[in-house]
């Protein structure tokens, strides 16, 4: 009876240990940093940094919508508080976003399907969070989308987060990373 009870130990041990290390964190943007209280223009800037890291931004063909909720601090894209009507309305201003659709919760079967004038990517951001002096954090979720009468978009999908620094008054791109998917 002995010999059975310690391979099921060291079993439930594993396991548990196992499903421990899948779980992300808590905050699984922006882990111990506080949100960066910046001016609307700074904020501006930081996301352009941010797409810049992914995107060729002056492309003439390429075409950003913003998703109307940012990113919750928590793995996956449940939840998150509402994007600032005037930091949306700032955003399309610049140039930087032509319009908006919701980035799915969940992965879907099929492709996203936004209403635009041109195919091109949904993006979700996170708030800026302060990694201190003139630097911030930024996470953004991208997704590809299709208009309602073209042809369909390929399902491309993903998350990355950028170090953000300022140099003078400009913003840009330090860093990036990929975070694991949960």
């Amino acid at each position: 009876m002995r010999s059975l009870r310690c391979p099921r130990i060291l079993f439930l041990t594993v396991a548990t240990l196992a499903s421990a290390r899948r779980q992300p964190p808590p905050d699984y943007r922006g882990f111990g940093l506080q949100v960066a209280r910046m001016p609307l223009r700074d904020r501006v800037a930081v996301y352009r940094a941010a797409l810049g890291g992914s995107f060729r931004l002056e492309d003439p063909t390429l075409f950003i919508l913003a998703d109307t909720t940012l990113l919750p601090r928590d793995a996956g894209l449940a939840g998150g508080t509402p994007l600032q009507a005037e930091l949306l309305e700032a955003l399309r201003s610049a140039g930087i976003v032509k319009g908006i659709c919701k980035v799915p919760e969940r992965r879907q079967r099929e492709p996203l399907i936004c209403p635009a004038d041109r195919a091109g990517y949904a993006v979700r951001f996170s708030e800026p969070f302060a990694r201190g002096g003139d630097s911030v954090q930024v996470h953004i979720v991208v997704e590809q989308y299709a208009t309602p009468f073209g042809p369909r978009a390929e399902r491309l999908r993903f998350e990355r987060a950028y170090h953000i620094a300022r140099s003078g008054s400009t913003w840009r791109a330090v860093r990036e990373g990929r975070l694991p998917q949960p």
